[in-house]
């Protein structure tokens, strides 16, 4: 595989990395104990914060640009980005066709072909629960509850959406031993992709084929009865 088709999956992706170097995960760790907050998390999750209004701000005026999900009815947004725990490099490719001029890259998110990508396409031909979080304790604990509540639906597809510092996404995704797949959004494009607002969790549930059935931010409030509820039903159709 060409350089050139490393650089597809998107803006910032290092073109001289060799794909030979690339396995599709990295080796499991031990997991490692939660951290315990410091000045330094603190202020670089403000910073990514204020990075993610900028670039929400930026868009106003284009089609969904407001925060609160994506258009209920309407297909999910695509995208191709790294695993977390992988070693590919690089900011998720949101290229929605050919013809979409937004980005500059040449191909399409659901064409991207790169071990360690995982490609949004791939998890539409079942009802799909997608989970948009930033490494803090409160967002982190929903995905452990949603975590737990996974393996009771077979028949659904989950995936998780970490925003921010690769670093801490990976740490987080070890020392909770996350099983669903893990997406890397380190530049917050998806965060903004999926109109999701970066200071609280997000869960999206779609239909099978891509459908959006509905949203919720502010996910961490809902008890466990009725996120269950909603996923029951996002499947049953």
């Amino acid at each position: 595989m060409s350089d050139d088709r490393f650089a597809d999956l998107g803006p910032g992706t290092s073109a001289g990395d060799k794909l030979a170097d690339l396995d599709r995960q990295q080796p499991e760790q031990r997991p490692e104990p939660p951290r315990r907050p410091g000045r330094y998390t603190w202020v670089v999750g403000v910073a990514f914060v204020i990075l993610i209004a900028i670039v929400m701000l930026n868009t106003i005026g284009h089609e969904n640009a407001a925060s609160g999900g994506p258009i209920r009815g309407g297909k999910l947004p695509r995208f191709a980005a790294p695993a977390v725990l992988s070693k590919l490099d690089g900011d998720p490719n949101i290229k929605q066709s050919a013809s979409d001029d937004s980005v500059n890259n040449k191909t399409p998110a659901c064409q991207v072909r790169v071990p360690g990508a995982i490609r949004s396409c791939d998890y539409t031909s079942k009802p799909l629960v997608i989970t948009l979080i930033v490494p803090t304790g409160e967002c982190e604990a929903y995905l452990d509850r949603v975590e737990r509540m996974r393996p009771r639906f077979p028949g659904v597809n989950f995936l998780a959406i970490i925003s921010g510092p690769r670093d801490d996404a990976r740490k987080a995704a070890r020392a909770h031993d996350w099983q669903e797949p893990l997406v890397s959004d380190d530049n917050g494009a998806l965060l903004s992709l999926f109109r999701a607002p970066p200071y609280c969790p997000t869960s999206i549930f779609a239909y099978r084929g891509g459908v959006v059935r509905s949203t919720k931010t502010s996910a961490q409030t809902w008890s466990d009865a009725r996120l269950a509820a909603v996923i029951r039903a996002t499947a049953a159709r």
